[in-house]
């Protein structure tokens, strides 16, 4: 550690800024080709035969109709189809965003200190409670 003040002022000096000789974008790259190997005893001819799928379905993609889902098209993650939910009795605006969960819903408890928080936060956030601040 005692040379590394001397020798970090002279790689920077040589080198020039980080990021024209990081590789992190490099490795990235090679992880994605690597990704593609399916057949081991002759590794470059699969990553060049699933690249030449890779492109070709890219290109293609723009030449379906808009109805067929391709990569591009498909939906976002949390989308639900733009659809508002229909409810029962009168919600708050602040509670009908638009969207879906992640994943399987589970019950669970809020502390004493969570339920303070979430009280204020709507007490302080939500339109509809403003005629009843008073």
């Amino acid at each position: 550690m005692e040379h590394l003040p001397i020798h970090l002022p002279r790689e920077a000096r040589l080198g020039g800024p980080v990021q024209y000789r990081w590789m992190y974008p490099f490795e990235r790259y090679m992880f994605h080709l690597k990704k593609k190997v399916k057949n081991l005893s002759k590794v470059e001819g699969s990553i060049v035969a699933q690249s030449l799928n890779e492109e070709t379905s890219n290109f293609a993609q723009y030449y379906f109709a808009p109805n067929i889902q391709t990569k591009a098209s498909r939906p976002g993650r949390y989308d639900d189809g733009g659809q508002r939910p229909v409810y029962h009795s009168y919600v708050p605006g602040i509670f009908q965003e638009i969207g879906r969960f992640s994943r399987k819903r589970k019950g669970i408890w809020l502390t004493e200190q969570e339920v303070s928080h979430i009280h204020t936060y709507i007490l302080r956030n939500c339109e509809d409670i403003l005629p009843y601040e008073r």
